[in-house]
């Protein structure tokens, strides 16, 4: 069963789901009922379907249920039909995540990391945050990473880093960046809000390593708040999600 990250909390759970499974084979995992059926028909591409399906696997897998009935508020923000609490999906070809909590509004987002952010970092960021993307980056190229190189050895403290990790590694921060502002974003559940105005992440330290912590500055017509998320290199994804 491929549920390759399960990670509980005081009030909720997550978790990812790595998709191997065929069409047919989520369809009798996830047992959807006619209404979803429907709703699954409209997706023409399989890759999709599949994702869907994955997703309410993964829910049933977490809250160990037999029957997930998901229903949406008129801002398209998922909710679980007789579950008071707060739910949040993420899916790509290959992974489906979801988090959920009893008490607390909750985001979760996962996405290959692919060298195209670069193009558009400018449209989510704003000039504070690239200022210190471009810090970080150059502090990457000066310190350790942590990773084993190539031949199997760990870079010594001090060595120079060759451009391409640098890259690598910058490609990380920027997905980091993305995935924690398309989580909160989640978490608003509004199409007002903007990743790149409304949303501000605060300066923390990037050391290279698969997992980390981070906060971010969430603005509302209803006020400010400050939420706290955490990040993990799943293979070549990167998935972020809220903490409580």
């Amino acid at each position: 069963m491929p549920l390759i990250c399960h990670t509980e909390r005081s009030s909720g759970i997550a978790g990812v789901w790595h998709i191997l499974e065929s069409e047919s084979e989520l369809l009798e995992l996830a047992r959807p009922d006619a209404r979803d059926l429907e709703t699954l028909s409209t997706y023409r591409n399989e890759s999709r379907r599949k994702q869907w399906l994955a997703c309410r696997v993964l829910l049933g897998e977490l809250i160990k249920s037999t029957f997930v009935k998901i229903v949406y508020n008129p801002d398209g923000k998922p909710l679980l039909k007789g579950f008071l609490g707060e739910i949040s999906f993420s899916h790509t070809k290959e992974y489906a995540a979801v988090i959920l909590d009893s008490y607390n509004p909750v985001g979760i987002d996962i996405e290959k990391v692919k060298p195209r952010i670069e193009k558009v970092r400018s449209r989510f960021l704003n000039e504070d945050e690239l200022e210190y993307i471009d810090q970080l980056c150059c502090r990457v190229g000066d310190k350790e990473t942590g990773r084993l190189a190539p031949g199997g050895e760990t870079a010594l403290p001090g060595t120079r880093v060759n451009q391409t990790e640098i890259s690598e590694r910058r490609l990380e921060i920027l997905y980091i960046y993305w995935c924690s502002k398309e989580a909160l974003y989640k978490i608003h559940g509004k199409h007002s809000v903007d990743l790149k105005n409304d949303i501000h992440i605060r300066p923390f330290d990037y050391f290279c390593k698969l997992q980390g912590y981070l906060s971010a500055l969430l603005t509302t017509p209803e006020g400010t708040e400050l939420h706290r998320l955490q990040y993990e290199m799943i293979s070549d994804h990167m998935l972020v999600y809220t903490l409580r």
